[in-house]
């Protein structure tokens, strides 16, 4: 019996010192959601341009879950998914880790309840005020639409509502600065264009507006505030200036991507963000001669020293493919080939003499190719009919079947240069970085890249553009 006695007693000390020991909650967020019971429901939140589900919660029989854990949450804007993967409501997290929220499955935005959070407090009643204002902004424009007869008076109470609307948030900006909230409707706002001024002819300066927007657009955000990282709002801005207000051509969008990440400052994580976007989006672009910017941003932001959350392996991996993609950008001499054609004898690539190239990669047993070289035939009989001065340089991809590829060439009458490696000695395929087929480059006379990674259609369109501007 006294042995049993010690035992106890002996798993009481330990459990209490289990407890003291135990790492006290970092974060606890408690939700009762009357109209909810038990389901699962998960934490989401957001990064860039992605939502994640960072943790799963059991939902009781009286709408309680809880999400708890010993660390510190991302500053950011979070948001509650239900078991069919649907957003029920969102709330802010920051300095303020610990709090409760009830509310119910009739309207989880009127109804909400908020306890231990001042930010969320803000937050909600924020939002009840403004969606007031759009159900009344709503209401009146179907009044306009309805009655457009009548919709002068109806027109001035939309604009004053709006107006209102407006007044409230910059208040609240002003009021509550370093708040998320304020953060966030910062970066939703759009600058105001002054009028444009009048050049010295006494005429107005057209782009003046296109300039002044661009100038202006990123005035209200904050690039050293981390937290908007995580936020529905930050991404897409970066996104609507890249993409809609950058002109879109490399030199322009490499002053463009330099230019926010000197935004960024000194701050780590919108450094990291901005790098990493910007760098694996215009490796895969699908404009042409947008991988001037991947290079540009691999040899200028990817080193040991400003990359330190790279592996030593994807530092190399990157390098690498700037290394390779930097010798045919547009505008750089084409890398020389020298294949032998069908009767063994070596074609050189500079051997044509033409004042436009074209290397045609290609297999013939590609079905894609079996579509893509009728058309290029057609469009190439077609241009030297009219009298351009151009010739095609056409690689076979394919390293065996040289009796295919001929009878091929024969049987379509393939009135240009045709080459294959049937020595096996060329390094084309990753000179030209040739991984699908078919591949269209096209060359000045001086050989120099004008345009690459064309099907033939595109061609024809950067050759009807090339000779406009020389008949100009």
């Amino acid at each position: 019996m006294k042995t049993k006695q010690s035992f106890t007693v002996l798993i009481f000390l330990l459990s209490a010192v289990f407890v003291l020991n135990a790492a006290p909650k970092k974060h606890d967020l408690k939700f009762t959601i009357t109209g909810l019971k038990n389901t699962v429901c998960y934490l989401g939140g957001h990064y860039g341009e992605h939502d994640y589900v960072y943790d799963t919660a059991k939902i009781d029989d009286k709408g309680n879950f809880e999400f708890s854990g010993e660390n510190e949450l991302d500053g950011g804007a979070y948001f509650i998914i239900s078991a069919e993967k649907k957003k029920l409501f969102e709330f802010v997290i920051d300095k303020e880790q610990k709090f409760s929220m009830k509310t119910d499955t009739v309207n989880y935005l009127k109804d909400m309840k908020v306890e231990g959070s001042d930010e969320n407090k803000l937050f909600y009643e924020f939002q009840v005020y403004t969606a007031g204002i759009h159900e009344k902004l709503e209401l009146l424009s179907k009044q306009i639409k309805n009655n457009p007869e009548k919709s002068e008076g109806t027109k001035k109470q939309l604009d004053s509502l709006n107006s209102v609307g407006k007044k409230y948030a910059l208040n609240f900006i002003s009021a509550h600065k370093d708040l998320l909230l304020a953060k966030i409707l910062n970066v939703l706002e759009e600058p105001i264009v002054p009028p444009a001024p009048k050049l010295a002819n006494g005429r107005t300066d057209s782009s003046f507006t296109y300039k002044y927007y661009k100038a202006h657009f990123f005035d209200n955000v904050d690039f050293s505030d981390p937290r908007l990282l995580h936020t529905p709002v930050f991404f897409p801005k970066i996104k609507e200036y890249l993409t809609r207000i950058v002109v879109p051509n490399p030199d322009s969008v490499i002053n463009a991507a330099d230019y926010l990440i000197q935004k960024a400052g000194n701050d780590k994580d919108m450094f990291k963000f901005l790098v990493q976007y910007i760098i694996y989006t215009y490796e895969n672009s699908e404009i042409m001669g947008m991988d001037a910017v991947f290079v540009h941003m691999a040899k200028k932001y990817y080193t040991p020293e400003l990359a330190t959350w790279v592996t030593a392996s994807q530092m190399e991996r990157v390098k690498e493919r700037a290394d390779q993609l930097e010798l045919i950008l547009i505008g750089k001499p084409a890398i020389p080939i020298n294949l032998p054609d069908s009767n063994k004898v070596m074609q050189a690539l500079d051997s044509v003499k033409a004042e436009y190239t074209v290397i045609y990669f290609w297999d013939y047993d590609c079905s894609h190719c079996q579509l893509e070289t009728p058309l290029l035939i057609k469009w190439y009989d077609s241009i030297k009919a009219t009298g351009v001065n151009i010739e095609v340089y056409a690689v076979q991809t394919n390293s065996t079947g040289e009796d295919k590829w001929k009878q091929y060439v024969k049987k379509h009458k393939l009135d240009w240069m045709n080459v294959m490696d049937l020595f096996h000695t060329s390094n084309f395929r990753h000179d030209y970085d040739v991984t699908t087929t078919p591949m269209i480059y096209l060359l000045g006379n001086d050989k120099m890249i004008i345009a690459k990674k064309l099907d033939t259609e595109s061609l024809n369109k950067v050759m009807q553009h090339l000779l406009q501007l020389h008949r100009k």
